[in-house]
């Protein structure tokens, strides 16, 4: 299957899904109902059985982990360099910045678009990029935002909200209640597991669909030089640091090191605007550059899946 053949039927989808909120097919309310169904119950219901059925390693790839985790933070640190120097951004303004050179949309558009390419057989290693990505980002964002009373009361208090946050998530939960009947070897009762099965299905088509409908609400909305930098760090270095680690420096299978690769290379995640509203800056430069990342990462995504496709399935 070409590289086309891949990609197409994603654009198809999302484009669908941007036409109905864009021509009011669907409203805001009917968009938002949608979006709270595919964060809450389709993806969940996709991560735990992805989970449960996934045979995990007897010998965790720690490589993997460090290769996309330390080109993680090299682009954080990146961004935080350019916030202070460049952009002359305070704490909370340069941790914004950051976040958006580094946070990937892994879960509403990394997870359709790696099942698609790459098969199901990267359900593992995405699932625990997943696991680790917003602990990792939010608390670096914590600490970036607020170093300067890293002591204080509220510190403590948004690092301990961030966590319960996101253990509490419908995402995290369904990761670790997966993960408990894997390895505990749990049985799921057969009609329960293929209604899962059946419904985990609707997740990538509808996840696809969200994503077009969401790109109705951003809009280019100043701050296009900031915006522009966080494209560039989040679509292209923050790839190519993987790339050098994952490829060129550690010994990873190749189907972890490429879903490794095609997770660093999504879109400016949603998550990173949310976290621009709690510290009310850099709101306009992140809702900028995820609109312009997510149309610039279909030429960076159908480069990438060309390439690892041969790696992938070679003979």
């Amino acid at each position: 299957m070409g590289v086309l053949e891949t990609v197409l039927p994603i654009l198809i989808i999302v484009l669908l899904g941007y036409i109905a909120a864009n021509r009011k097919f669907l409203n805001l309310s009917d968009c938002n109902s949608i979006a709270k169904l595919v964060f809450n119950f389709l993806i969940p219901v996709l991560l735990f059985i992805g989970t449960v059925n996934a045979k995990i390693p007897k010998q965790m790839e720690w490589d993997f982990l460090i290769a996309f985790y330390t080109a993680l933070l090299l682009t954080y640190l990146f961004g935080l360099f350019l916030g202070k120097y460049a952009f002359k951004y305070d704490y909370a303004e340069q941790s914004v910045f950051s976040m958006g050179c580094a946070y990937s949309n892994s879960t509403i558009v990394g997870i359709p678009v790696c099942i698609y390419a790459l098969g199901e057989q990267a359900m593992l290693p995405l699932f625990i990029i997943l696991s680790v990505h917003n602990l990792f980002l939010f608390t670096l964002g914590c600490f970036a935002a607020e170093r300067g009373s890293l002591f204080s009361a509220t510190f403590v208090n948004d690092i301990l909200k961030i966590f319960r946050q996101l253990i509490t998530s419908p995402i995290t939960a369904s990761l670790l209640f997966g993960g408990v009947f894997n390895l505990l070897q749990f049985p799921v009762y057969a009609p329960i597991k293929d209604s899962l099965l059946l419904t985990s299905q609707a997740a990538v088509p509808m996840a696809l669909f969200v994503l077009g409908s969401s790109l109705n609400k951003y809009t280019i909305h100043g701050n296009i030089a900031p915006a522009l930098v966080i494209v560039i760090c989040k679509t292209m270095l923050s790839p190519f640091l993987v790339w050098i680690l994952i490829f060129q420096v550690f010994n990873v299978d190749p189907l972890w090191a490429s879903t490794a690769l095609l997770t660093s290379a999504m879109p400016v995640g949603i998550s990173a605007y949310i976290f621009s509203q709690q510290y009310k800056a850099g709101e306009a430069a992140i809702a900028t550059s995820i609109l312009i990342s997510t149309l610039v990462s279909i030429f960076t995504l159908s480069f990438l899946i060309a390439y690892l496709k041969p790696i992938v399935f070679s003979p």
